[in-house]
């Protein structure tokens, strides 16, 4: 027993069962003698509903993942090279396989009796916009082995992406004037 192999038994199960499958191996490894295995064990933390999904993703879907990561360094080598057509045009494409990834990890949550609420939903596809972002994190993602979501990096989401560069303020002579106090009551009363 080795903790690469405990680990990838544990983070394939449901949560329900990883806390006394853990307990069981740290006890195995403990019985064995090998008590700093038996510590690396039992410091394995049960993975949250979006982790688990996410991890469930990687391991029943080894292409997609494989291809997500592959959009990600493309994404990042385009990000590098500030090359605008190709980031729009792989800002469409992560758009679509985002969705798509986390509509399948969903009903891959679900078809192995798992639920996954809108929240949760919603830490997945910023695990996926994390691993598109980030090589490290794109291969916590791919070991499996997820606890927690990852965190989408903020600038480089779908939406960082896609928006302009930010204009310069206009100069005070054409920026528009506040509507006088009286206009703007009358406005209030009016429902406007």
């Amino acid at each position: 027993m080795d903790l690469d192999a405990v680990a990838d038994e544990l983070y394939g199960l449901p949560p329900g069962e990883f806390t006394a499958t853990r307990d069981a191996r740290a006890q195995q490894a403990r019985k064995a003698g090998d008590r700093e295995l038996a510590e690396h064990i039992r410091k394995l933390r049960r993975p949250t509903a979006a982790a688990w999904a996410a991890n469930l993703l990687v391991r029943e879907e080894p292409e997609e993942a494989r291809l997500l990561l592959e959009l990600g360094e493309a994404m990042r080598g385009a990000h590098r090279d500030l090359d605008g057509g190709q980031l729009r045009e792989l800002s469409a494409r992560q758009r679509q396989i985002t969705a798509a990834l986390a509509r399948q990890a969903r009903e891959l949550a679900e078809r192995a009796g798992g639920h996954l609420g809108d929240d949760a939903q919603r830490e997945v596809t910023e695990t996926l916009h994390a691993a598109l972002a980030d090589e490290e994190a794109g291969r916590a993602w791919a070991a499996g082995r997820l606890s927690r979501p990852l965190a989408a990096p903020v600038g480089f989401t779908e939406e960082a992406v896609a928006a302009a560069p930010p204009r310069p303020a206009a100069p005070p002579s054409l920026r528009p004037r506040p509507k006088p106090r009286r206009a703007r009551r009358r406005a209030r009363r009016n429902g406007n």
